[in-house]
């Protein structure tokens, strides 16, 4: 299958990216919230869950703007 210099170096660059946010996700993910004696220790609200659900959709939908515009 061949596939199209422009949508190639897409598809490099958006894995690469995905690459990098996944590795900073999965990090702040593991640190341990004894690390810091001033955090909270309060449960995860389900408002910080749509809250964040609603961050992924936008990124989502900034990303199929940008696709558009290729």
């Amino acid at each position: 299958m061949q596939i199209e210099p422009k949508l190639r170096n897409a598809l490099i660059f958006g894995a690469l990216i995905g690459a990098v946010v996944g590795a900073g996700a999965g990090w702040l993910l593991t640190q341990s919230a004894e690390d810091d004696p001033f955090r909270s220790k309060e449960p995860i609200q389900v408002g910080d869950l749509l809250k964040l659900t609603g961050t992924a959709a936008f990124l989502v939908r900034q990303l199929d703007d940008l696709r558009h515009r290729l």
